[in-house]
């Protein structure tokens, strides 16, 4: 992430996640994550000074993507011809909520008013 600002030199920034103080005042305008966790996601601002004083910048929330293990549990079930079988959906620990496609004897099964 990078942080514009304009004024007297010499200009400090610091940067602050969640409203605290991640890094202290330096000259270095950037912030840069080498490698992205889910502890990372969060309110990013960015903190400009001089001699004149100090302004808080703008907000950037930041969100990370991620999907935990899925376990393949095989559900069968036995129904009356005519009667609903239910089936749910693995519990799956993810942002964004997935996409859940089913499928029956190797096809996908195309959601309609009966399915």
């Amino acid at each position: 992430m990078t942080c514009l600002a304009e004024g007297s030199w010499p200009l400090e920034f610091k940067w602050m996640l969640n409203n605290t103080d991640i890094t202290a005042f330096s000259p270095e305008y950037k912030f840069t994550i080498s490698s992205l966790r889910r502890s990372n996601m969060g309110v990013y601002q960015c903190v400009v000074r001089n001699r004149m004083g100090a302004l808080l910048q703008r907000r950037a929330e930041i969100q990370v993507a991620y999907m935990g293990d899925f376990i393949d549990n095989d559900q069968r079930k036995t129904v009356t011809q005519g009667r609903a079988a239910i089936l749910n959906s693995p519990v799956v620990s993810c942002f964004p909520r997935p996409q859940v496609t089913w499928f029956r004897d190797g096809y996908k099964i195309i959601p309609s008013n009966r399915v």
